[in-house]
């Protein structure tokens, strides 16, 4: 599977375009990056030596392959750092000081961002029912949420 023409925005690549494919597209273009950046540089540098470090051709990243590298970097970033990835953390029992030094945060931040997740698939789920979280999910998150860090 390919990713669709001119992928620009993360909107682009992340739909009917699985993680791993995206993943290995960004890899593709990153290597391709950085193995073009070094060549220029040794060239600039005038210790670019053929027989040591090949003598093919690497052109740089084109404006549209850069924009592409791009919005893979965002849309696989969003798409690992989703949200539901804390809500799965705290029902095996992490706690709020374990996921916010897992993901360089503070406890503020980290409860503010899960609450706002919460409400945000309660708010779903009002507008289709089968999706997202019912009112009792939806309770039970903000209390979550809201606990104190001494509570059990």
């Amino acid at each position: 599977m390919t990713p669709p023409e001119n992928v620009t925005t993360w909107h682009d690549a992340r739909y009917d375009v699985p993680v791993s494919r995206q993943l290995e597209r960004y890899n593709e273009l990153a290597a391709r990056n950085a193995s073009a950046r070094a060549r220029a540089e040794l060239l600039a540098r005038g210790t670019y030596d053929p027989a040591r470090h090949g003598a093919e051709d690497r052109p740089p990243l084109t404006v549209a392959e850069h924009l592409e590298l791009l919005a893979l970097a965002e849309s696989i970033a969003r798409t690992v750092r989703h949200p539901a990835n804390v809500h799965h953390a705290l029902l095996a029992g992490a706690t709020w000081a374990d996921i916010a030094h897992a993901v360089d945060s503070d406890e503020p931040a980290v409860r503010r961002h899960y609450r706002q997740w919460a409400d945000d698939q309660h708010d779903l789920n009002r507008h289709h029912p089968t999706l997202g979280m019912t009112a009792d999910e939806h309770a039970a998150a903000t209390a979550r949420a809201a606990r104190s860090t001494t509570d059990t």
